[in-house]
C-alpha cells in the first residue's frame, strides 16, 4: 500500500504572480523534506505554501495531507484530503485524493468508509492497480472481520449457554444442600421429642413410685404372652395334682388298722 504524493509543476505564465511563485517553491521545499523522511519539517514547508496561495489549494493540501500520514496523525490528514478533494478540478486529482482518504480509512480500522472511497477513486481512475489492490485487500480484512464478529457472537452463545448450565446447577446443588439440611432438622426434631417422651415416661415412673410405695418391682414390667400364661397355669395345676395325691397317700397310709375286738 502506498501513500501518493503530487510533486509540484513549475509553469511559467504570462503574468503568474510573485506570490504564487514563492508558493511553489515553498511546495517543493516540502516534497524535498518529505522525501528526506523530514515529515514535520515537510509539514510547516507546506502549510507556509497554504497560507501564501490561493491556486493550490488542491496539491497543497494532498501533500500536507501525506506529511500529516506519515507522522500517524491520521485525523488531521483525512482532513487535509478532503479539503484537497473538494478543490481538485481533474478526475485524476480527485481520484489521487479518493485513494489516499482510504488508506487513512483503512489505518483506523474504518473499513466500511475505506472500501467506499476505492470504490469511488476507482470510478474516476479504473486503471489504477494499486487502489484497486487496496481495495481487495479491505474487502478480505472485512471479510475477516465479519467472520471473527460471527465466531464471537457464537462463542457469546455457548459462553450465556455455559452459564446458564453452571446456574442450573448451582441453584440444584443449593437445593440439594437446603433439602439435606431440612432432613437433618426434622431428624433433630424427631430426636429430641423421642427424648422429651423418654424423660416424660421416666419422670412419670419416678411420681409413681413416690405415690405407691408398696408397690412390687415387677409391678410395671410388660406382661407374660397368653401362651406362656397358659404353661404356667397348666404347670402350676400339675403341681397341684401331684400335691394333692401324695396327701391322699400320706392320709392313707396313716389311716389306723383296725384290731380284733377283745371280747
Amino acid at each position: 500500500m502506498r501513500t501518493k504524493i503530487l510533486l509540484a509543476v513549475i509553469v511559467t505564465l504570462l503574468g503568474l504572480t510573485l506570490q504564487a511563485q514563492n508558493s511553489n517553491e515553498k511546495i517543493k521545499e516540502g516534497n524535498d523534506l518529505y522525501h528526506a523522511n523530514k515529515f514535520d519539517e515537510a509539514e510547516v514547508a507546506f502549510r507556509r505554501a497554504l497560507s501564501e496561495e490561493g491556486k493550490n489549494q488542491a496539491l497543497g493540501n494532498f501533500n500536507l495531507g501525506d506529511a500529516l500520514y506519515k507522522q500517524k496523525r491520521y485525523a488531521e490528514a483525512l482532513e487535509a484530503y478532503e479539503k484537497s478533494l473538494s478543490f481538485a478540478e481533474s478526475k485524476e486529482e480527485q481520484a489521487e485524493a479518493l485513494h489516499n482518504i482510504g488508506n487513512t480509512h483503512l489505518q483506523e480500522k474504518k473499513l466500511e468508509e475505506a472500501i467506499e472511497a476505492y470504490k469511488k477513486s476507482l470510478t474516476l481512475n479504473p486503471k489504477d492497480e494499486e487502489t484497486r489492490y487496496n481495495l481487495s485487500q479491505a474487502i478480505r480484512q472485512k471479510q475477516k472481520q465479519e467472520q471473527q464478529q460471527e465466531q464471537n457472537k457464537d462463542q457469546d452463545k455457548d459462553d450465556d449457554k455455559k452459564d446458564d448450565q453452571k446456574k442450573d446447577q448451582d441453584q440444584k446443588d443449593q437445593k440439594k444442600d437446603q433439602d439435606k439440611k431440612d432432613d437433618q432438622k426434622k431428624d433433630d426434631e424427631n430426636k429430641e421429642d423421642q427424648d422429651q417422651k423418654e424423660q416424660q415416661k421416666e419422670q412419670d415412673k419416678k411420681e409413681d413410685d413416690k405415690q405407691d410405695p408398696n408397690k412390687s418391682p415387677s409391678q410395671g414390667k410388660d406382661k407374660i404372652s397368653r401362651e406362656n400364661a397358659e404353661r404356667l397355669l397348666q404347670a402350676l395345676n400339675r403341681d397341684e395334682e401331684k400335691l394333692q395325691q401324695k396327701l391322699l397317700q400320706q392320709k392313707i397310709k396313716a389311716k389306723p388298722i383296725k384290731s380284733a375286738k377283745d371280747w
